[in-house]
């Protein structure tokens, strides 16, 4: 017996990546998924930074252009998008692409947003002691030492908008939120 393939797309490697060939890919690529990969550190301090200023952004700022251009297609095609570009706020990211889906007219979409990793509230209510020096060290007394920084948000393959459940164990053994472990749930392959 054959197995049959599982055609994933990559529709981003990084935030800043050009929307125009994810579009013709979705088109004709004949995909069973498409993930845009698009999370990293240097992303999640940005997307903090902007959720800062305002508590509805702080999502990938290139969200809705991506989802305008791919959505359509995937949904004719059956294909299942799968991102993390909910970075620091996947509760806004997941109701702007509820957005696009409406202003395209899409209907009937499964939309699911994993949180759970920002550890930020929980910091701010309960501030870490600053812990002490080594035996023997004595600091300079004009030094004051910095507060700790913390940047949430998961970073690799963790999308923070997936049509699953997450939990990240990666590497070893897959885990459903990977992209490369979904299609081994959805086909039912085994290791």
């Amino acid at each position: 017996m054959q197995a049959r393939a599982f055609r994933i797309g990559s529709g981003a490697g990084y935030a800043g990546d050009r929307i125009e060939p994810v579009a013709a890919l979705a088109a004709q690529g004949r995909l069973d998924a498409l993930v845009f990969e698009c999370l990293a550190e240097r992303t999640i301090a940005l997307a903090q930074l902007r959720r800062a200023h305002d508590p509805e952004h702080g999502y990938d700022p290139l969200l809705q252009e991506r989802l305008h251009a791919v959505l359509p297609a995937c949904v004719a095609a059956g294909t299942v998008v799968i991102s993390n570009m909910g970075a620091a706020n996947p509760l806004a990211a997941g109701r702007a692409a509820a957005a696009v889906a409406r202003e395209r007219g899409l209907r009937g979409l499964k939309l699911a947003v994993v949180t759970g990793d920002d550890v930020l509230p929980w910091l701010r209510a309960h501030p870490q002691p600053h812990w002490p020096p080594k035996a023997g060290w004595t600091p300079c007394p004009a030094a004051r030492p910095a507060p700790p920084t913390w940047a949430t948000g998961c970073c690799r393959p963790m999308p923070t908008w997936a049509p699953m459940p997450c939990c990240r164990r990666w590497p070893p053994a897959p885990t459903w939120c990977s992209p490369a472990a979904w299609p081994t749930r959805r086909c039912s392959w085994r290791r």
